[in-house]
């Protein structure tokens, strides 16, 4: 018996020493990358607090009656001081009535919904009065930028878009209202208002949400821009250059996601930094914490986040086609875990493969606006020149690569029979209820 608790000692030490050594590898760090060190730090905005949309995107979260510009001074304040404190931001109070559910553009014909019911629909749109009047103002900013001087993290709070969005709709069933009294220029100058600050808003997004955002909101435009020219064809034959200036081709910058990418790895790596300490709402573990402190390099980890990272805007700037087949491997570029791997900053690469999300589909999203804005400028060249039936099909053939189907990098599909121009959307778009959607193309009828 004795013999045999004194061989259990061997299996014990060995267990030890292999422990130790682990241990030991994983007390000495690399140095910091100078890139990873320097890349998405806090950093003072370009635009003027006066000339810059984006508090006025806060201030549309205001509550009702309340003063909109102060409301978004007091929460970036709010988000500058929690970040400051270390600390979860204390939200502002914002008392706003419940609105009723509007017509979206995006998803249905408010030319349609509003036809019979035009005044069941002014009486909604006047419990969106003070929305109206903080959207008008906010759509006539012709510069933004989203503010992060501040550190930005897991817990940091976005602005609400969801006020941004309702008082959208209300503004295009507004311009609904106004193409049914038969005032088509009125309608026009409403949409291309909003269309160019949601330009505006692509440009200067320097976030995720805020990019997915504005390019819902131009969806949003977009599709209400095809309902008229469904439904009005006749009508906006003399608005033809209107139309095409509305929809000229949308800024590379606002298809790239560097930017983008690069406040994400600053989020990422306020998390790296201490991922024990992460979150200030709960307490880690025993166990999180000894992970952490036994094993886990937090510069190596670091740098290699910086390098996936990198590798996401180098994939992320392919062409849409070549981006759809990353989209069905999920994007991915981290490969799977080795031998090593568990033995040399176990806890780091665990984290890396966890935590970090591919992000190809939102660059989907923005080929989808992409493509369907190209799809609509080609309508309105069309019309502009005012081609036939017959014509459209070669007219068609002979566009400008601006209107090409970005996906198949040529001209987009014309259908004779059923008179439509079409592309085939992003998986991801395809399962979305969409205004003229259908079998997984896009189409707008000539």
């Amino acid at each position: 018996m004795k013999k045999s608790l004194r061989w259990l000692w061997i299996p014990l030490a060995a267990s030890g020493l292999l422990l130790g050594l682990v241990v030991g590898i994983n007390a000495f760090d690399e140095p910091l990358n100078a890139q990873a060190a320097a890349l998405g730090e806090p950093r003072a905005p370009a635009v003027s607090a006066s000339q810059n949309g984006y508090l006025a995107v806060i201030g549309m979260g205001a509550a009702d009656g309340a003063d909109a510009t102060a409301y978004a001074k007091a929460w970036l304040a709010e988000a500058r001081m929690a970040a400051q404190e270390n600390r979860p931001e204390k939200p502002i109070e914002a008392k706003r009535a419940e609105r009723p559910a509007l017509c979206d553009a995006s998803q249905m014909s408010c030319l349609a919904a509003t036809q019979d019911k035009a005044d069941a629909a002014r009486v909604q749109l006047a419990r969106y009065s003070e929305d109206l009047a903080r959207y008008e103002k906010l759509i006539a900013y012709n510069a933004y930028e989203e503010i992060l001087d501040y550190r930005f993290n897991l817990e940091s709070q976005f602005p609400r878009y969801t006020p941004m969005a309702a008082a959208q709709r209300a503004w295009l069933v507004r311009a609904a209202l106004v193409v049914q009294a038969g005032n088509i220029d009125e309608a026009l100058l409403a949409v291309e208002r909003d269309i160019a600050f949601q330009r505006v808003m692509l440009v200067g997004s320097r976030t995720l949400i805020g990019r997915m955002v504005a390019a819902a909101n131009y969806t949003r435009d977009l599709a209400f821009v095809a309902d008229l020219l469904q439904t009005s064809l006749a009508d906006l034959k003399p608005f033809a250059p209107r139309l095409t200036a509305m929809l000229k081709p949308i800024e590379p910058v606002a298809l790239n996601m560097d930017t983008l990418i690069d406040t994400e790895f600053g989020v990422m790596k306020q998390l790296l930094k201490n991922p024990a300490a992460a979150s200030s709402a709960g307490q880690a573990s025993l166990q999180e914490s000894l992970g952490v402190r036994f094993f886990y390099q937090r510069n190596a980890t670091i740098n290699a986040a910086h390098v996936f990272y990198r590798q996401t805007q180098a994939l992320l700037r392919k062409p849409p086609a070549a981006l759809t087949q990353e989209s069905a491997a999920d994007g991915a570029v981290l490969e799977s875990m080795k031998l090593r791997d568990y033995v040399e900053n176990p806890v780091g690469k665990m984290l890396l493969r966890v935590g970090v999300p591919s992000f190809v589909s939102y660059a989907l999203r923005l080929h989808d606006l992409d493509a369907l804005n190209r799809l609509l400028g080609l309508g309105a060249e069309i019309i502009a020149a005012d081609v036939e039936m017959d014509g459209i099909a070669d007219f068609v053939a002979k566009s400008g690569t601006q209107f090409f189907d970005p996906y198949s990098g040529k001209p987009m599909a014309w259908d004779a029979t059923s008179r439509q121009l079409s592309f085939k959307v992003s998986e991801a778009m395809a399962k979305r209820k969409l205004f003229n959607l259908e079998n997984g193309r896009v189409f707008l009828r000539m």
